[in-house]
């Protein structure tokens, strides 16, 4: 794949020098002239004009690269500067040139072995005491290294920082940019040498040395942000922000929201730090963890507000995710969704009334129960429509069935629900979201009315 971005890149730049050739205007100052005469062995010799010679010809662009070209990547940067080439540019092609350096030995760390049967798992792999790995990041960061050294002068400091750089790193400049990846590179080459050795198994020791990098990597950090930088660098690089963007999507929150969700995350995360293995949280840690999470979750409803820390939890629910999906695929609003999904709420209430009421009698009861089950149906049938609807009654049916039966449900919202587990360069990281999870009373019987 990468000899592909290179192959596609270094016709990119061809075609980039021919259309200097043609339209010698698009080219910089200092070699537009050399672009706006064609090349010929006619006006070299004799000063005629050859036939056509209003219109260049590619040639140009090859007598220019064979005039800038150097195999030494430096004198390469000197002489398109002094050419005038705009940093984006230079940037591009002298990137593409780094990359043809250090291809065949990425491919040969990356390309599984062709002797290797497809159902059998490669001489390497990359895991967590894989060598390849090791060898393959020294190498990334190798390359990186000269990548910088390049092109760390002001003039390329001054160009152009892409969308995707600008989602990642924010309103940084290109030099905290430049210093702020060195800094990325060189903990994560350290992370992957601490977790090499550590062979699959985390040991305390293991998580120690891991946490000790990640606060001399926060330190490092610190001395070249400000607090506010820093703060929002984590926030868009944290594996937690990675599982939050899916977990999220139907509450769709703003800035300020998914902060303050990041931060009861981050918080946790911080308390019970997960091992880089993924371990399961002991039962002793568990109770203690939801204890905490419970906090938290206080914390956050205030900052929320009652209003939306509904839809925060009624969008991270497993069984609203569902009826969303469901909703979009048929082109149903939003807002059928929510009506759809809040009908548990009026089933608890009105099944809770029904079984307290102590003017009825245990048949009446049950009959009124099996009437709001019933009813429930055709209400999200209509809601829904007859596609969704139909689909969605399967899952309600879960709580409801019970409530046709005598039940009365209530539905509480308990932390440390549903839970995530990711790892971005050897930080690893859990979310737990919550969830609303029904409970049941059930009519029993008098002895007087079996």
């Amino acid at each position: 794949m990468k000899a592909l971005v290179i192959a596609l890149s270094l016709l990119a730049n061809a075609a980039l020098l021919a259309a200097f050739a043609f339209r010698p205007i698009l080219a910089p100052p200092a070699v537009r002239e050399f672009f706006a005469h064609p090349f010929s062995s006619t006006t070299a010799t004799t000063g005629t004009v050859a036939p056509h010679a209003s219109t260049p010809r590619p040639v140009a662009a090859e007598k220019l690269w064979t005039q800038i070209h150097s195999d030494d990547l430096a004198t390469l940067v000197a002489r398109l500067r002094a050419a005038g080439f705009p940093p984006s540019v230079i940037r591009e092609i002298v990137r593409n040139r780094v990359n043809d350096r250090y291809s065949a030995r990425l491919r040969a760390l990356t390309e599984p072995d062709p002797n290797t049967p497809y159902w059998k798992q490669p001489a390497y792999s990359y895991s967590a005491d894989s060598k390849h790995l090791v060898e393959l990041n020294q190498l990334e960061h190798e390359r990186s290294n000269l990548l910088r050294s390049l092109l760390k002068d002001d003039t390329a400091d001054t160009s152009d920082i892409s969308a995707a750089q600008r989602r990642q790193f924010g309103n940084l400049t290109r030099a905290k940019i430049d210093a702020l990846q060195r800094i990325v590179d060189d903990y994560s080459e350290m992370g992957t040498a601490i977790t090499a050795t550590m062979k699959g198994v985390t040991l305390p020791e293991d998580r120690e040395k891991l946490a000790l990098l990640s606060r001399e990597k926060n330190a490092d950090l610190a001395a070249i942000l400000t607090p506010d930088e820093l703060a929002d660098y984590t926030m868009r690089s944290s594996p937690i922000t990675n599982l939050l963007r899916s977990q999220l999507a139907a509450f769709d929150p703003s800035l300020e929201e998914f902060r303050a969700i990041f931060q009861m995350q981050q918080a946790l995360n911080e308390r019970f730090p997960v091992s880089m293995s993924g371990g399961a949280i002991s039962t002793g840690d568990y109770a203690e963890r939801r204890s905490v999470q419970q906090q938290l979750d206080d914390q956050l409803k205030a900052a929320l507000g009652d209003a939306r820390y509904t839809d925060y939890t009624r969008s991270t629910n497993r069984d609203f995710t569902q009826l969303s999906r469901l909703v979009q695929s048929d082109n149903l609003p939003p807002a059928a969704a929510v009506q759809a999904f809040d009908l548990r709420d009026t089933v608890a209430q009105e099944s809770n009334r029904i079984f307290n009421d102590a003017s009825l009698g245990y048949d009446d009861k049950k009959a009124a129960l099996q009437t709001l089950a019933q009813n429930t149906r055709t209400q999200l049938l209509a809601t829904l429509g007859p596609t969704s609807g139909p689909a969605y009654v399967k899952i309600a049916d879960n709580w409801l069935t019970n409530v046709e039966r005598g039940s009365a449900v209530s539905f509480t919202y308990n932390t440390g629900g549903a839970t995530s587990i990711t790892s971005i360069n050897g930080v690893t990281a859990m979310i737990s979201m919550g969830g609303s999870y029904p409970s049941y009373r059930r009519l029993q019987p008098s002895p007087s009315n079996p």
